[in-house]
């Protein structure tokens, strides 16, 4: 009886979502996506266009991100998502060109 109890729970628990393979798996899914800037300065917009505020100015080497992989395109310029308190929703925005992915 125990050994049926043990398959029991440990379906319902991989059916929950409550088993992981391991540290690494929820780490990665924690991160979304990672950039590293590359510009001497790049700036954090409030908005995806050239036009916006910026609300926070990034260095060569810094390390931005969001937990989500999301883009914008304004005209010809394309923005990445970035997570930052100097943004009203908490959500900024960076021209691709200056930073690369990690």
């Amino acid at each position: 009886m125990n050994c049926l109890t043990t398959v029991v729970l440990a379906t319902a628990l991989g059916c929950a979502g409550v088993l992981a393979a391991g540290p690494a798996a929820g780490a990665s899914a924690l991160l979304g996506c990672q950039y590293r800037v590359l510009w001497p300065t790049a700036g954090v917009y409030e908005n995806p266009n050239p036009n916006s505020v910026v609300v926070k100015t990034k260095h060569a080497g810094d390390i931005v991100g969001a937990s989500t992989c999301e883009g914008a395109g304004y005209n010809e310029y394309g923005y990445v998502l970035v997570t930052t308190d100097a943004a009203a929703d908490g959500r900024g925005w960076m021209r691709e060109e200056a930073v690369v992915q990690i």
